[in-house]
């Protein structure tokens, strides 16, 4: 798809993108999958943890589908609605002591709200660079620096004229970032949780942030109007240098308020 390849270019021109950004696509119906596709239990003869397929991904370039027989993480197939996980099953109560939430009322309320997509609506995940994917992705998922990230969010707010609203978990950052992504058409930002970490060689500086395919023209001109303005994370550079330059707009608030001038530079078409 042409704006798969857009976004990829714009991502690397922005931020200087280690990898290319991913993209995600749930699959109903198998004959949509490219010819390139890796199959992990029946063509690697391995299972894996999504995390590890998105590594696949991103680090390796690779065409990756993962259906319910594939996935050694549970997680996954509950958010990918890849199986049913209903309150008292032996699944459920296998859980419950072990999400890490003391109180069994509180843990029960959570599990259940966990974002997920409906169970058995989808047969499939299938991820690629997104620079490469020749199908239209429901969302892309973007590993960044924390930097990397500042820079983005200042794309998108050109975009919403709002800051960004999320919501964080310390595990499970394959279902709380994305599924909402998918569900709600949100963008979403979480942080590599310990299986990322510790099976995936995720990266503990990693941010993520996915963003919903009813997004995509809004990222796309957030990141031209950024371009634009000459504000890509290469325009930003440390210093400790006291009464630095700064953008003139600011000695004209400083002159409105009674308060002294410097050094100022003007920032490219803004």
């Amino acid at each position: 798809m042409e704006q798969n390849k857009r976004i990829s270019q714009a991502l690397k021109n922005t931020i200087g993108q280690r990898y290319d950004a991913m993209a995600l696509r749930m699959i109903s119906n198998e004959t949509e999958l490219p010819e390139n596709t890796v199959f992990p239990l029946s063509g690697m003869g391995q299972h894996l943890a999504l995390c590890q397929a998105f590594a696949l991904s991103r680090r390796e370039g690779k065409t990756v589908y993962m259906q319910k027989q594939d996935h050694w993480c549970w997680a996954p197939l509950i958010g990918y609605g890849m199986v049913r996980l209903e309150k008292g099953t032996p699944a459920f109560n296998e859980l419950l002591p072990v999400i890490g939430i003391s109180d069994p009322d509180a843990a029960e309320s959570f599990i259940e709200n966990m974002p997920h997509l409906p169970a058995g609506k989808y047969k499939g995940i299938l991820t690629a660079p997104l620079g490469n994917a020749d199908f239209e992705p429901d969302a892309m998922i973007i590993n960044c620096r924390n930097a990397e990230l500042r820079t983005i969010l200042m794309a998108i707010k050109t975009q919403t004229g709002t800051t960004m609203k999320t919501e964080f978990d310390a595990i499970d950052s394959c279902v709380w970032g994305i599924i909402p992504s998918l569900t709600r058409n949100e963008y979403r930002v979480s942080f590599p949780d310990p299986g990322d970490f510790t099976n995936a060689n995720t990266s503990e500086d990693d941010v993520i942030l996915s963003v919903p395919r009813a997004k995509f023209d809004e990222f796309e001109k957030g990141l031209k109007a950024l371009n634009y303005m000459g504000m890509k994370h290469s325009f930003f550079n440390t210093n400790m240098e006291f009464d630095f330059a700064r953008p003139t707009f600011y000695n004209k608030m400083f002159r409105a308020w009674g308060l002294d001038e410097g050094k100022s530079y003007t920032i490219p078409n803004l």
